[in-house]
């Protein structure tokens, strides 16, 4: 999975994300500092010229409860997901990159902020 690969991508960086609960598609009600790697709706596209082969977009979402720690956060994962020709649980990147700035929402019911930012990435399956 494409998404597994992302969350490879952010523990193995060791630069705050080893010590975060990363999730994929959903972070649990109870989580009030953590990330999440979230897939479009209808899942990431496939062109059926190149089997195999995806050239698509994504988002990380950070919740904190510390809004200018939850920024800081998605800074960091826009630097640490800027890649080139990188290798990661049986995907290669040709290149992940933050294509946007992070945007904060609150969540009112929880008091905590979720922070997003969208990455486009064109990779391939190797093993």
């Amino acid at each position: 999975m494409i998404e597994r690969a992302l969350v490879t991508a952010l523990k193995d960086s060791r630069v705050g994300f080893d010590s975060l609960p990363v999730f994929f598609n959903f972070i649990p009600e109870s989580e009030h500092v953590a990330v999440m790697i979230d897939t479009p709706i209808p899942g990431f596209e496939i062109d059926p010229e190149l089997p195999g082969y995806y050239n698509d977009v994504t988002e990380v979402v950070v919740r904190h409860v510390d809004p200018e720690k939850g920024f800081e956060l998605c800074k960091t994962a826009m630097s640490v997901l800027n890649v080139i020709n990188r290798q990661y649980a049986g995907y290669h990147f040709n290149y992940i990159r933050p294509i946007s700035e992070p945007t904060g929402y609150p969540l009112p019911d929880s008091g905590v902020r979720e922070f997003a930012v969208r990455f486009e990435f064109s990779c391939y399956r190797v093993d």
